[in-house]
Order: structure tokens, then C-alpha cells, then sequence
């Protein structure tokens, strides 16, 4: 109560003739529970009586109602705590615990409460989940054989320290104390306080005086770091001084092999495993890695300059007459990539594939009078006066090159002919065959080449049906639109795999290739056989994921809207089984022949190829991380169920608060993609009715029937009672006093009985549940958008003359009407009315006299309007 400008106000409380019993003096306040209630006093609550006095005095930051057993949910010094009927704190929720529901509602015996869960490290491999002690917040991948673990100390933060294979302290967060994470490099942990990093033993024990603005770990156990005036350190794996490293050639660590490799504006920083350095001048370099070996560049010029080629040992391979003789080209290496797109130091195992055999790099003149040249893989620059160009786009040895009596052949990475120079065209290699022309113009003087030139035999018909080659297997075609048939030709053995008879076929990878057929789409193995076979059931392609692993989209049509999410399955093509399906998103790699995956109907796992889960958790992670075996889990918090002492007796498992519905104790269980029915022992009451909703006080149940379109009405031992037109026809929030309202076809309401009956017919717009025999109800037919309320006759006992109305508790309601709110009785009659007068919030009774404030508000030109 007080100025209707203020915009918080005062509570008090009225009795059910409404007159003040309570004066309003607190922020906030509940509702009588078990005689007491919860009160905020300025910035704290506390529990008062019905005479408005303290009977636990405010300390608490959030307070809710007792329960039967006399205990209540409250937050107390950032801890959520049970408190006894004096104020006692009785137990104490971990930290990862929070009040973020309404704790004991009345006639529950169980609260729901959220709590952070824990973080996950899986490996793979050995398919164990690493235990965890209590209060582990969170964690990162292992660093030298221990695992970074967070301990929560506060509601939002906690010490770092490490855990070993079994889960146990290794090195104790109270040891390091730091709350940022620390780093290990074999026996030496760096730690961060506020703004610096010191370097410490397992123990805690300080192992220099020495503080630095960063570190970075080093795989040979050194340290690169940064001192306060912004310079560069190398330090041994004992933290003595090994070298200053220039500042402006340390601004960009990036990983090379055994290497790290430190990149500034002005230069290139190279730190081998065994402390070994070697500076580079560079201007604006660049690195490019290839077939293992890096390539420093720097970009002052219109084209970037080679400043060295270094080998994994840190030996420069370009003498510097090679160097000074690069300056009079434009330096195309081949197959190579940049340093930072590299995820591992040595490059990626199919770039290296695609970069063997070929020339370090295309090197095309500055001097167009000049020839085109190569750097060899010896590092010396060659050149032919044969050659007119070369086919820069190559990705595949060997290269192709055209001569100047306009003939093509191809070199290998030393300049020499691979394929001698007799050849019309020659298409790019991507594997041991290519196609080859002897003669310009004349498609039947195409011939299929190895990469060495020589023609293979084939016979005429398969060579003019001969589309593309993939993986040493010639695809071959028939016919002309819809009536095109695709075949398979094998080149080596020159016989057919597979006669013309696929509606398409794409290239080979790793021995297999998506096709269609009759039946839909499939896979097949280079004999042309099916190693997935199709599926009319089945509308999506396969997807090729890895160790003979392919995806499939089981919902995958035409006009699926771009954000629907699918729904996927696993197959794998050594034995043509679906080891998983109904996944959510396509399966991850982890490791070698293992996947994370996650099922449709909640949580996540890691599977292998045959299906089996390693490990798995019953919730979707909130973020997900993956290196190479190791799958570290984040996940938010969910809702779990604590009994009045505080045990919990349902998981928090769950991504909504759970609310049991009476008599049967049961809960609609929200989590992630799925609801799931469950009692208060977080166990299903029922088989085969996860979807199901209880209703309260009715000991009913209500489904959605999917196939038919209708809501169906179930007992409690899953019986069928009733069924309804229309999915969600039946208003469960509304249960109450053994009735439900329902909605017909035209979306009108009515109000049914336990046994399905209509115990009032559907003239409604809008029904509430049944309260002291009363619900509040809109007919706009009649009486327009005012809601009243009806009887069990479906009668209205109050005329609709309300814009808004609340339901019945206790015999009282509260409605309103023109800037009014009224305390109604069952019989419909005005027993109080609150109102603004003279910018004051007033009680009257029915006729508008005042009865609260005892004083009569007067309006300040002293009239009482």
C-alpha cells in the first residue's frame, strides 16, 4: 500500500472481510504458510506471525514457505540452507546450489531446486569418465598428465588445482590458490594472481621471486615469458634464463611440430625442443606449412618474398644464391597451407598426401621474356626450356606442363619427366589415373593415363561411356536424362564392377561412394556392391564422417524449413548397420573409431563403431570440446528435488522446476528436447507414458494421440477413460476439484469430471479451474470480454463485469473493474475495494467508505475528492 506513484510500495495483509490486520511495512511478503509467513524487511527477510511479529528475524536474502515438517528453503550469506521453524540452519545446500523455484509449494513434500552440474572428462579410448570430487565447477584438457579442475568455493567461482587418473587431488586448490587457471609444464606450475604470473612446485612452494605479465609452456618443459618492462624470456625447464627473445618477433605463439614459433611485425622467433633458437628477419612474414617443413615469407613488396624454407630440425634448406635467385620470380608454393589453420604442427595427413611428389613451388618470372621455373624438392630452382607453362591449380603429383611445340606432360618434384610431353591434354591427377587426349579436338583420342603416361587398354565402348575416374575406378554412363544409368569400370583389372544401372554416383572416399537407385539412396564399396543399401523409408543422403562412417538424415525432405532440426542416423559400411539413430546433429569424431553423439530423446555419449556407448550422461552439454581422445563436457544447470531435509531425492536432471501434481505425487519432467512422466523418486510411474501430464486432484492422466489428432484421458494404471478432438484440448494447468476445462473444435471451453463427462458444455472463451466450487469464466456472446464466475451448473453465480479476475481461495477473490479491486465473496458480494484517493491507495468497503487508513485521506486542496 501507500502512493500509487511509488512504484514498490508496502505490503500488509487483510483478513477475509478486508480490514487491515497487518499494516503495510514490508518489501515483500508470501502468503501464510503453516501460521507463518516470509517478510522482507529493507534488504533482508525474515518470518512473521499473524500479528505481524518477527518470529525469525530478517537475515536472509530470499526466504520461502514452510512445509509440513516445519523446514523452509532460504539463502543465507550466498548459500542456500534449510532452516527449522526457529531459524536454525539445519543443513546446507553446496554451493552449486540455487533457489530458483518457489522451494516447498503447499501440499508438496518435495522442493525443486537447480544446481550447477558438474563439468565431464571422457577419453575415449579407455571409455572412462573421470570421477569427480564435490564441488568441481569446472575443467580443462589434461596438461602433463594431470587434469585442471576448478574447485567452487563461492556461488560463481572457486580454486584451481589438478586431479589425476582416479580423480583425486594431486596437486590440492587450497595449495595453489589462485582462481585463474594455472598452467603445468612437467614439474613447474605457473599461477596467475590478479595481474602476474609466478611459477610454483606441486607443493605450493615458490620456485622464483620472479613475477612476469605472461607465460606460455613450452612441449620441451622450457618457458617463453613476458617481464613488466614487455620483454621476452626464454626459460629451461628449471627457470633459468636461456635467451631474450625479441619483442617484436614474440607478439604471435603459434605451434609447430616440437616447435614454437613466435611471429612479430618484424620477425620470426623459432624455439625447438631443445632450446634451440633461430631468429628471422622478416617483415610482415608469413608462414606457410608444407609436406612438414615452414615456410617463412615476408610481404614488403607487390608479391610475398621467401625468406627460408626450415626443415623439423630448424635448418634453413634454401642456400642464399637460391634465395637471392627466388627475387626474380612470384613464388606459388604448392600444397601448402597456412601455419595457423594447421590444428596439428605437421600438417594435416591429406595435405601431406596431396603435396608428395610435387615441387616445393611454381615459380613464374617477373620478366615475362624469361621461362617459367620450379623450386625443387631438393631446393634449387629449375627450369626447361621446353616448358611453356605449368598448371599452378595442381594439388596432385604429378605436375602438368605444356611445352612449346603445344604438347603436355607432367614432372616430378625434381623438374624430370614423369610423364613424357606427347599428349594433347592431360586433365589433373587426383589419384594413380587421369584422362589424356593424343590429339586436339578429337574426343575419341581420349585415353585413361597412369601417372607415369602410360595408356591403359580399355575397350572403346567404356572409354566414350567414361565420365570421371575416382580412386582408380572409371564411372561410366548410359542413356540421357531420366533414363541416365551410372556403371563402375575397374581400372587396374579392366573389368566392369558394376553394369550401368544407378540413377547417380559420386566420387570414392575411402573406399566407398554414394549412390542411387531404385530403392532411394545407399553406399557402395569399390566392387560395386552395396555396403548400405538403400531404403525407401529412408529420404536423406549419406554423409561421409570418417572410418567408414556415414550420417543419414531421417527426416530429410524438399521443403524442410532451413531451421528444423533433424533427426540422423549412423551407419557403418563394413557391415552396412545402423549402429545408432534418432540422433540430434551429426555425430562427432572423437579419437580413433569412436563418436559423440546425441540422441534425440536427451543426453549425449560417445559410441564406437559397433554401436556401443563408452560413456554417457543423461543431459545435453551446454558446450562441448574434443581433442583427439579426450572429450571435455560443460553443462548448465538443471532442476533436481530435495526432500524437508534437505536430501535430494530426485537428480537435477532436469532443464525446468519440476512441480508434483496431487494425489499422485507426479511431475511433468522437462529435459532439454523431451518430457518425461516421473514420481518422486525420479523414477517413470508409468511405462509407456513419458509424454503423459497428470492432472491435479483428478488422479487422471492426459496424452496427446499424435496419429489421431486427439487427447486422450488416462487412469492412473494407464487405462483409457476418454478421448478428445484436437491435440492439448484439455487445459491441465486448470485441474482442480476433480474437473478440468476442455476445448471443442471451435474452440470453445467447457469443464470435464474425472470419468471424462462433461459436467458443463463448451459455451465458454475462456475458463478457469474450479476454486470453492467456483471458476472464473468470458461468454462473448453474451456478456463481451468481462469475466465472472460460474458454478458447477455452469451457471455464472457472479455477472461477468470484470477486466480481469483471479481464482477463489479461501471463499475470497480478487477482481477488478475500472481502476478497482474488489474482494468478492462466493455469493458474488463486495467485501472490500481498494482504491487510489488523492494519489493515496485507500480500502473501502462496498459503498466506498473508507476504513483504511483509520484517518481520512484528504486531497491537498483540503477537499476529500
Amino acid at each position: 500500500m501507500g502512493a500509487s506513484r511509488d512504484a514498490q510500495g508496502l505490503w500488509g495483509y487483510v483478513d477475509l472481510t478486508g480490514h487491515m490486520v497487518i499494516e503495510p511495512q514490508f518489501r515483500e511478503v508470501s502468503g501464510f504458510s503453516n501460521d507463518i509467513a516470509a517478510a522482507k524487511k529493507d534488504d533482508l527477510f525474515g518470518y512473521i506471525d499473524k500479528k505481524g511479529h518477527w518470529v525469525i528475524e530478517p537475515r536472509f536474502t530470499r526466504a520461502t514457505d514452510f512445509n509440513a515438517a516445519g523446514t523452509a528453503l532460504v539463502v543465507i550469506d550466498n548459500r542456500l540452507a534449510l532452516i527449522d521453524r526457529k531459524g536454525a540452519v539445519i543443513q546446507t545446500l553446496p554451493f552449486g546450489a540455487s533457489l530458483d523455484s518457489e522451494g516447498f509449494v503447499k501440499g508438496q513434500a518435495l522442493a525443486s531446486v537447480q544446481a550447477q552440474v558438474s563439468p565431464a572428462l571422457w577419453n575415449a579410448q579407455t571409455g572412462k569418465s573421470l570421477a569427480l570430487p564435490d564441488d568441481v565447477m569446472a575443467l580443462q584438457e589434461p596438461q602433463s598428465g594431470l587434469v585442471p579442475a576448478q574447485k567452487r568455493d563461492t556461488a560463481d567461482s572457486g580454486y584451481w588445482g589438478y586431479l589425476n587418473d582416479n580423480g583425486e587431488w594431486a596437486v590440492d586448490p587450497m595449495v595453489l590458490k589462485t582462481r585463474n587457471e594455472p598452467v603445468l609444464n612437467g614439474e613447474v606450475i605457473a599461477v596467475k594472481d590478479k595481474t602476474d604470473w609466478t611459477f610454483l612446485d606441486k607443493q605450493g612452494v615458490a620456485l622464483s621471486k620472479e613475477k612476469y605479465k605472461a607465460v606460455h609452456a613450452l612441449k620441451s618443459g622450457s618457458w617463453l615469458v613476458t617481464t613488466d618492462n614487455g620483454g621476452h624470456l626464454l626459460l629451461s625447464s628449471t627457470l633459468e634464463k636461456v635467451q631474450d627473445i625479441a619483442a617484436d618477433q614474440a607478439e604471435d605463439l603459434q605451434d609447430w611440430g616440437d616447435w614454437l614459433v613466435a611471429k612479430g611485425g618484424k620477425g620470426v622467433t623459432l624455439i625447438g625442443p631443445q632450446n634451440q633458437i633461430v631468429n628471422v628477419k622478416a617483415t610482415k612474414p608469413q608462414l606457410l606449412m608444407q609436406n612438414g617443413n615452414l615456410w617463412v615469407l615476408q610481404n614488403e613488396g607487390k608479391s610475398p618474398q621467401v625468406v627460408q624454407i626450415y626443415n623439423s630440425n630448424g635448418v634453413g634448406l634454401l642456400a642464399d644464391s637460391v634465395l637471392n635467385a627466388l627475387r626474380e620470380f612470384e613464388v606459388q608454393p604448392l600444397g601448402a597451407q597456412e601455419l595457423s589453420s594447421q590444428k596439428s604442427g605437421n600438417g594435416s595427413a591429406g595435405q601431406n598426401a596431396q603435396a608428395q611428389g610435387l615441387p616445393w613451388a611454381l615459380l613464374e618470372p617477373n620478366d615475362a621474356k624469361k621461362s617459367v621455373a620450379i623450386l625443387t624438392s631438393q631446393g634449387e630452382v629449375y627450369s626447361d626450356p621446353q616448358w611453356a607453362s605449368v598448371d599452378g591449380d595442381i594439388r596432385h603429383a604429378p605436375l602438368l606442363v605444356k611445352t612449346e611445340n603445344h604438347k603436355m606432360g607432367a614432372i616430378d618434384a625434381d623438374g624430370k619427366w614423369a610423364i613424357q610431353p606427347t599428349f594433347a591434354q592431360i586433365t589433373p591427377f587426383s589419384g594413380d589415373y587421369s584422362w589424356a587426349t593424343t590429339e586436339d579436338n578429337k574426343p575419341e583420342s581420349k585415353r585413361i593415363i597412369d601417372n607415369h603416361g602410360n595408356v591403359v587398354d580399355a575397350p572403346d565402348n567404356i572409354l566414350q561411356s567414361g565420365q570421371r575416374i575416382s580412386s582408380g575406378v572409371l564411372l561410366t554412363a548410359e542413356g540421357e536424362g531420366k533414363d541416365r544409368r551410372w556403371g563402375l569400370w575397374d581400372i587396374q583389372s579392366k573389368s566392369v564392377l558394376a553394369a550401368p544401372q544407378f540413377f547417380e554416383v559420386d566420387d570414392f572416399k575411402a573406399g566407398y561412394a554414394v549412390a542411387r537407385a531404385d530403392g532411394g539412396w545407399g553406399v557402395i564399396n569399390r566392387t560395386g556392391q552395396w555396403a548400405i543399401a538403400p531404403d525407401e523409408d529412408r529420404s536423406g543422403k549419406p554423409q561421409y564422417i570418417g572410418d567408414a562412417m556415414f550420417s543419414i538424415s531421417d527426416d530429410d525432405q524438399p521443403n524442410d524449413a532451413a531451421n528444423a532440426q533433424h533427426h540422423f542416423s549412423l551407419f557403418n559400411a563394413e557391415n552396412g548397420q545402423s549402429i545408432a539413430s534418432n540422433l540430434l546433429g551429426k555425430p562427432l569424431n572423437v579419437g580413433n573409431e569412436h563418436w559423440l553423439v546425441q540422441p534425440a530423446d536427451g543426453g549425449v555419449a560417445v559410441i564406437d563403431n559397433d554401436g556401443r556407448a563408452a560413456v554417457s550422461k543423461a543431459i545435453i552439454p551446454s558446450s562441448v570440446n574434443i581433442d583427439n581422445e579426450w572429450v571435455l563436457l560443460g553443462f548448465g544447470p538443471r532442476f533436481g528435488a530435495i526432500d524437508g531435509q534437505g536430501q535430494w531425492q530426485v537428480q537435477p536432471l532436469y532443464s525446468a522446476a519440476l512441480n508434483f501434481v496431487q494425489p499422485q505425487d507426479w511431475a511433468s519432467a522437462v529435459s532439454d528436447n523431451h518430457v518425461t512422466l516421473i514420481d518422486t523418486t525420479g523414477g517413470e510411474p508409468l511405462e509407456g507414458f513419458a509424454a503423459a501430464e497428470p492432472l491435479a486432484s483428478m488422479a487422471r492422466l492426459a496424452l496427446n494421440d499424435n496419429a489421431t489428432g486427439e487427447t486422450v484421458l488416462f487412469d492412473n494404471s494407464g487405462h483409457e477413460v476418454q478421448r478428445y478432438p484436437g491435440l492439448s484440448s484439455l487445459q491441465v494447468s486448470d485441474a482442480s476439484e476433480g474437473t478440468v476445462p476442455f476445448k471443442d473444435t471451435n474452440g470453445l471451453f467447457g469443464l470435464i469430471d474425472s470419468n471424462g463427462k462433461k459436467v458443463i458444455g463448451s459455451y465458454f472463451d475462456k475458463i478457469g479451474g474450479m476454486n470453492d466450487g467456483l471458476a472464473k469464466a468470458v461468454k462473448q456472446s453474451t456478456y463481451g470480454a468481462n469475466f465472472g464466475y460460474i458454478n458447477l451448473a455452469g451457471r455464472f453465480a457472479v455477472v461477468p463485469e470484470f477486466e480481469w479476475a483471479q481464482d477463489f481461495s479461501e471463499k475470497r477473490a480478487w477482481a477488478g473493474m475500472k481502476g478497482q479491486a474488489q474482494l468478492l465473496n462466493t455469493n458474488g458480494n463486495v467485501l472490500a475495494q481498494l482504491e487510489v484517493h488523492c494519489n493515496q491507495r485507500i480500502i473501502t468497503d462496498a459503498k466506498g467508505h473508507q476504513f483504511w487508513p483509520l484517518k481520512p485521506v484528504t486531497c491537498a486542496n483540503g477537499s476529500g475528492q
